[in-house]
């Protein structure tokens, strides 16, 4: 029964984890297809294959850990009509959709909450891996989300990141073995909570 039951939760997180890479990952391309500049706008081609945006480390990493990462959506931004301001926004726009389903899912949460067990744990699980994908690519780290920031306000300063690419992401590892990112993420979230209550 255990073991049933431990599959179950694995199942939960693994969808969780799809859902949340996926609100982060379409709106950008979306936003991308709408930024692109007319010339462009007929040959440009997107995938919206959700399996394209799932970092196998990034799942296996959400399931286990609470925290993870998507592989971020490529795209060529000599194509965008404005590269500083479609570039920011591309990248800002599936944080702000992460945190919008995160608030989206707190009254849900606290309506449903004691019900089911496993509806629980999908909830819960919404709420918290929309945070960590917000806090991990907030972080300054190749590929995430700040780095591309950087690459459109100060691209001498990233191109420092790309440099030093492999010993930044060494450290996120350590960072995330070390746990520091899960309790993070745990104490905002019951910061949150216990905000409401």
């Amino acid at each position: 029964m255990e073991v049933i039951e431990f599959l179950i939760d694995i199942v939960i997180s693994f969808v969780c984890a799809v859902i949340v890479v996926c609100v982060h990952e379409y709106p950008r391309i979306i936003c991308y297809k709408y930024l692109v500049h007319p010339l462009y706008k007929k040959e440009t081609k997107v995938s919206f294959n959700p399996i394209k945006y799932m970092d196998p480390f990034g799942i296996i990493s959400f399931v286990f850990l609470g925290v993870g990462w998507q592989k971020p959506f490529s795209f060529n931004t000599g194509r965008l009509r404005d590269k500083k301001k479609g570039l920011i926004s591309i990248t800002l726009i599936g944080l702000l959709c992460n945190l919008l389903m995160m608030t989206i899912m707190i009254p849900i949460y606290f309506a449903v909450r004691g019900q089911n067990g496993y509806l629980d744990g999908f909830i819960s699980s919404l709420m918290v891996y929309n945070l960590a994908i917000v806090i991990v690519n907030v972080l300054p780290v190749p590929p995430f989300d700040m780095v591309k920031i950087i690459q459109a306000l100060n691209p001498q300063t990233y191109f420092k990141f790309v440099q030093y690419e492999k010993v930044i992401q060494a450290l996120f590892i350590l960072v995330l073995a070390a746990g520091v990112l899960s309790s993070i993420t745990e104490t905002v979230i019951n910061s949150i909570l216990n905000a409401i209550i």
